[in-house]
């Protein structure tokens, strides 16, 4: 497990515990995706959010606690991470933010609240309402890096930073801000009570790691085989599973790897206008150097009235030493509000897989119940039509069954192993009549459970994958959109620099922008994307464009 009681269920930790292997879905070539807003997702009514308590009595065995009562309709939840602090010295010495918390739910005991949270805190949080709320996208944490400077200020900020966006959203989300798990987060002064401090030790740290890969590991085992030889497996998952959804899943995948792809074109672009600066730089001193040395060479030769070339040169270094600063500016401008929000929407989609994943794994087992179910009733149904007296006289049993051959050791391990299975189950005395109808009865109650669990799954997907591509959409336009008001002004003061050496230099007609790419029938859609692209390209729309 992660954290809590390490004396927890089976069902607990298999709750716990999302499948980390990435979802196939469609075909084995697919094709490159759809252009973004083609999408093909339906935008329903939202599905009523499945309570904490109704989703843990929907799976026996699970600790059921109650849920806060429904807070009224926009009641007020901003909570924010502040500035970090240290606590301890020495070994023992830890980082922990600050969370801040406004609120006006009756659920918290003042509206204003201040808490102390280590990182292993928001784990606990993500871990805990990622169980609760299977299906519900969960922002994801910075990730969790080891390093030498644990108190490093810019590394401080940098994890501040992400687990303030992964708070916000939380408490945004209209389900996971009724979440029992939030409220105590958001204002148990016991923090000890919370995430690893919790924990034993053997779940803390490297080792509560270790065994958590571990565990989810053997579920996954354990889920396969089960699942094998029930008869489901991929082929059965996409004959049952909504066309529409599969087709939303492969768009996910594909579109993961293309913000891949352009995560590492927008380090080359930082990289690249921050090059720009310091050769810019260069430049200037080096022709400053070379008009000063161009002004008292020609003196020499000349006399006083030489040194207009050296001048010039010097004129060409001061222009160059203005571009210095704005480049600095511009990619940093580039780093925080072009690279960070496509490495926030790939963390997102990557984070998308869990629910898809978690999806994916609800129907397997709802397809492994199901064919447990018939398999049990239909040895019910044979042993009551068997019409036999039972065992011992009990009625409706069935009959007694030879006791196998003691095991013999036999040439191969693999013989020995077929023999002493033999041995230890194939004589075991049949049950009764009144047993098979308790494991009939039983697995149809977990084919119900498991039902209801795919059908919540279901319900809160269709809301959530909508969600999740209008927050892409907002944070990627966004994005491009900086990139081009940043080249924008960066052409501007490269412009006037030199402007100021070659006037009328920048007089020139404006490139026509390239055309836009085909697009469908969507015609308010269309003229919104030309309207940005000739407001940041500051051409015409002609030839297509």
């Amino acid at each position: 497990g992660k954290g809590g009681d390490p004396h927890r269920n089976m069902s607990d930790v298999e709750a716990e515990t999302a499948a980390e292997v990435e979802q196939e879905a469609g075909p084995s070539s697919p094709t490159a995706p759809p252009a973004y807003e083609s999408i093909v997702l339906s935008d329903p009514e939202p599905a009523p959010a499945v309570s904490e308590m109704e989703n843990n009595a929907a799976a026996p065995g699970e600790d059921a606690y109650p849920s806060p009562p429904a807070q009224p309709p926009g009641a007020r939840l901003v909570a924010r991470v502040t500035e970090p602090v240290k606590i301890g010295d020495g070994m023992t010495a830890h980082a922990a933010y600050v969370v801040a918390v406004d609120t006006d739910m009756p659920v918290f005991r003042l509206p204003k609240l201040s808490v102390q949270r280590r990182f292993s805190d928001f784990t606990w949080l993500r871990d805990k309402l990622r169980a609760t709320f299977p299906g519900i996208i969960l922002y994801p944490l910075p990730d969790k890096v080891v390093t030498t400077s644990p108190f490093n200020s810019e590394f401080l900020e940098h994890r501040r930073a992400g687990l303030d966006l992964f708070l916000r959203k939380t408490c945004e989300h209209p389900a996971l801000r009724e979440s029992i798990d939030l409220v105590a987060f958001l204002q148990d002064e016991h923090g000890a009570s919370l995430g690893s401090a919790a924990s034993p030790w053997y779940q803390r740290g490297a080792a509560g790691t270790a065994l958590a890969a571990a565990d989810s590991w053997w579920q996954q085992i354990t889920t396969a085989t089960e699942s094998f030889v029930a008869g489901a497996g991929t082929e059965s998952l996409l004959m049952e599973e909504d066309p529409k959804y599969l087709e939303a899943t492969e768009y996910l995948l594909l579109l993961e790897e293309r913000l891949r792809r352009a995560v590492r074109s927008s380090d080359d672009v930082v990289g690249a206008v921050n090059a720009g600066g310091i050769i810019v730089e260069s430049f200037s001193e080096n022709a400053r150097v070379l008009g000063d040395c161009e002004e008292k060479g020609a003196k020499v030769l000349l006399g006083d009235a030489a040194g207009g070339l050296g001048q010039a040169f010097r004129q060409v270094g001061a222009a160059a030493q203005t571009l210095r600063a704005p480049t600095e500016t511009q990619a940093r401008r580039l780093a925080d509000a072009f690279r960070a929000p496509l490495k926030r929407g790939l963390a997102l989609v990557q984070a998308a897989k869990e629910a898809i994943d978690a999806r994916t794994d609800a129907l397997l087992k709802l397809q492994t119940a199901r064919a447990r179910c018939e398999q049990k009733r239909a040895r019910y149904e044979a042993a009551v039509g068997s019409g036999s007296n039972g065992v011992n006289g009990v009625a409706g049993a069935p009959p007694p069954v030879a006791p196998a051959p003691p095991p013999t050791l036999g040439p191969t391990w693999m013989s020995s192993l077929s023999s002493i299975t033999k041995g230890a189950f194939g004589g075991a005395a049949q049950p009764s009549i009144e047993e098979l109808q308790k494991e009939a009865e039983s697995a149809a109650t977990a084919m119900d459970v498991a039902q209801s669990r795919y059908d919540a799954l279901k319900d809160r997907m269709t809301t959530e994958l909508p969600r999740l591509h209008g927050e892409l959409e907002r944070e990627l336009n966004a994005a491009f959109a900086c990139a081009a008001e940043c080249f924008k002004d960066l052409a501007a003061a490269q412009a006037a620099a030199w402007e100021s050496v070659v006037p009328g230099c920048s007089n020139v007609e404006p490139l026509a922008p390239p055309p836009l790419p085909e697009k469908g029938t969507d015609g308010a859609t269309e003229g919104r994307v030309k309207a940005l692209w000739t407001q940041y390209m500051g051409g015409s729309t002609t030839n297509g464009g």
